[in-house]
């Protein structure tokens, strides 16, 4: 050899091969059979090293050699004087740092938006306790009622004496105002504690539903001032209702005790009428329009069809209330006909009864009613584990094909539990988790990058929707689509997409690909929550384009049978450890993921609970409120003959029905909420839970019902009967 080709340079410094003297020595870090070594072999190592034995044209070897890193492994320049100088300088000047992925990110800003747009845990408690506050505006609001009504008699005496109606409302406004402004003192305070106690619940036993993240309890002075002012507001706005109708009845009436004349039932009953025939049709439109909507839709149309369903059965109760006050017919002439007349007297509360109960009853069976199973079914392809068996992250890529014998034996895994292996691999772009366990708004999610006829053939997971596409093209078949230059079809869970994305099918994303071109990512199919949570699929090809030096598979999906998973996890962990192989069980992984949901269902549970206890302890005080109120008329009962036991069955009855017939609005309509989740594969309705809650609610009411009877006929009714 001699000239230019007599250049032991020309071989790049492969380490384990160019610093050793004997090629027996090699340590290439690929497979070499140093057997086939020759004596020949030897002594031109001796003498040439690694110059090359032989040449061809560039275009053969870029032909034949090129890959997704590119085409050329060296630029070598004839030697000058100042050559160097001048090559860095021209390379500085034209080489962008984008091209070698270098390129600058607004991170800080980034770091805000993700915060700004994470979990709000002040909406987030706001939500879950929306019936408690519901349950405790509507108490609140009949107790001032309540103290209005008992004063009829002088308001009547006021306005007759001269007194004008604005005067009169003022001072019992600012009677009532000063008693709610101490209820409003001691709010804050029991509000504080209340807070302190969810976030409480939230590091401890409630951990699941932030992922473990560590919070903290932080009160400031405008939120207290805030929720202080919206309760006076909700206290004052109740007074003041009940004394706008109050003005304006007839001053005989008012004090004779008379506060809703038969007009007034006329018109309010035509009103009820309206509103329910108005509810009805609208939950009949909502549940005709769900059947061209995707399954996650459909939930969403059969709560607001069954929160339409619980207006209207309501207001149906009302016009009955309203056709019992009106007149007397041969069906109400008993001791239970005479309880339900005494029940449509006081319409206002008894439908607040019912109403309080029917809501309670609603959003803890609807909420209840919507807890998943992710363990169900985990074989079966249409469920949250696509019916793999294991999930697998690695640190490094792997680069053989896994489904290949030949892919297999250049891994080092030739152990038998792993001949036939099945598995689907994807490549990994980083990124931000956009699964439920972040709580930020994840602003570019990670990448995954697969085959789509790899999942597609196997029918893996359930679509709960996706785009529409001429030709017939669904399902995984639509990560081939062409969207045009510089957009890239992807899909994902619903939970990634539309809860920790805060997108819909159809948005867009833009992400920079390698060298920091921007290119985006369209949203053109979404799954049931599954164990590809937190990253966006796109196909393997286009993930290549855009990240060539995204080396090997970094995810794998593998198919086992159940009584194999034990040992083809061992094997596959041990064979690739170098790479950082960690297998998990795809039942376990999406169990995490269906924690977090089934947590914040719990906690909602617990807080609809909690509402319905104090609905129950409101429902103890109106019927208490409305017996002291209605001793005289119980006097003349016992003075024309009937026997306490009798009374106190009217009463029973009064009450009774009442709850029963919030029970059973709440009930129906919650039937009609959780329609979707009876159906789902995945759903774990806990019949025998919310059966007992039922039935705890009823005996609470019964046992309210007939303790409040039983104290307002107690002692001497003659000084009652004096004043009726």
């Amino acid at each position: 050899l001699e000239g230019a080709a007599a250049d032991r340079t020309l071989m790049p410094d492969f380490p384990g091969l160019a610093d050793v003297n004997n090629c027996r020595d090699w340590k290439p870090g690929v497979p070499v059979d140093l057997n086939r070594i020759r004596p020949k072999d030897e002594q031109y190592w001796n003498e040439h090293r690694g110059t090359p034995k032989a040449f061809i044209t560039l275009e053969a070897g870029q032909s034949r050699w090129r890959n997704q890193y590119g085409n050329l492994t060296a630029i070598r320049y004839p030697w000058r004087d100042g050559l160097d100088r001048q090559i860095a300088q021209y390379l500085a000047s034209h080489i962008d740092p984008a091209a070698a992925g270098v390129f600058f990110q607004p991170v800080r800003e980034s770091g805000l938006r993700a915060g700004r747009g994470g979990t709000d845990f002040g909406q987030l408690f706001l939500g879950l306790s929306m019936f408690l506050i519901g349950s405790a505006v509507i108490l609140t609001g009949l107790l001032f009622v309540f103290g209005v009504e008992s004063r009829s008699s002088q308001i009547g005496m006021l306005l007759a004496v001269g007194w004008p109606a604005r005067q009169v409302k003022r001072l019992l406004v600012a009677e009532g105002g000063f008693v709610a402004l101490l209820g409003t003192v001691a709010g804050v305070g029991a509000g504080l504690f209340y807070a302190w106690l969810m976030l409480y619940g939230l590091s401890t036993f409630w951990s699941g539903a932030i992922a473990g993240a560590a919070i903290r309890f932080h009160a400031t002075s405008l939120s207290l001032i805030f929720g202080g002012v919206g309760g006076l507001v909700v206290a004052l706005s109740a007074i003041w209702i009940a004394l706008r109708r109050h003005v304006t009845i007839p001053v005989p009436q008012l004090m004779a005790g008379v506060v809703e004349g038969r007009a007034t039932t006329r018109s309010r009953g035509r009103l009820g009428m309206l509103l329910a025939v108005a509810a009805f049709a609208g939950a009949v439109m909502l549940l005709a329009f769900v059947r061209g909507g995707d399954s996650q839709t459909a939930a969403g149309v059969f709560f607001g069809a069954g929160a339409l369903l619980l207006v209207g059965t309501l207001s149906l109760c009302h016009v009955m209330l309203c056709v019992a006050a009106g007149g007397v017919s041969r069906a109400l002439v008993s001791l239970q006909g005479l309880g339900f007349r005494n029940a449509a007297r006081r319409r206002g509360r008894s439908l607040g009864i019912m109403g309080l109960l029917a809501c309670g009853v609603f959003m803890v069976v609807a909420v209840g009613a919507n807890r998943h199973d992710p363990l169900r079914q985990p074989q079966s392809r249409t469920s949250g584990t696509g019916g793999f068996a294991l999930y697998g992250e690695s640190s490094l890529g792997i680069l053989y094909d896994l489904n290949a014998n030949e892919g297999r034996k250049d891994l080092g895994l030739t152990d038998p539990e792993l001949a036939g292996l099945e598995a689907v691999q994807f490549r990994v772009h980083d990124g931000d988790d956009a699964s439920c366990l972040n709580l930020n708004r994840a602003q570019r999610p990670r990448l995954l990058g697969v085959q789509p006829e790899a999942l597609a053939s196997r029918g893996a997971f359930r679509f709960t929707g996706q785009v529409s596409q001429a030709g017939g093209v669904s399902g995984w078949n639509l990560l081939g689509m062409d969207l045009g230059e510089g957009v890239v079809p992807a899909i994902g869970d619903y939970p990634t997409v539309f809860w920790a994305l805060g997108k819909k099918l159809g948005d867009e994303i833009e992400f920079p690909d390698e060298a920091g071109r921007p290119f985006r990512v369209r949203i053109v199919g979404m799954l049931h929550s599954s164990i590809l949570q937190g990253s966006l699929v796109i196909a393997e090809n286009q993930f290549t384009r855009r990240f060539p030096s995204e080396d090997g598979y970094r995810v794998l999906l593998v198919d086992a049978p159940s009584d194999k998973m034990a040992a083809v996890s061992q094997k596959l962990s041990t064979g690739l450890t170098d790479l950082g192989l960690v297998l998990t069980p795809a039942q376990e992984r999406l169990a995490a993921f269906g924690a977090v949901e089934n947590t914040y269902l719990s906690i909602f549970t617990a807080l609809g609970g909690l509402g319905l206890v104090l609905g129950s302890v409101g429902l103890g005080l109106v019927v208490l409120r409305n017996m002291l109120e209605r001793r005289g008329e119980l006097a003349m009962l016992r003075a024309v003959g009937f026997e306490r036991a009798r009374i106190r069955w009217m009463v029973f009855y009064e009450h009774w029905g009442l709850m029963l017939a919030g029970v059973v609005c709440g009930g129906i309509a919650a039937i009609v909420a959780v329609i979707p989740a009876l159906q789902s594969p995945a759903g774990q309705v806990p019949y025998v839970s919310l059966g007992a809650t039922v039935a705890a609610i009823v005996f609470s009411g019964a046992l309210w019902v007939w303790l409040a009877g039983t104290l307002a006929l107690r002692g001497d009714l003659l000084d009652a009967l004096r004043h009726e």
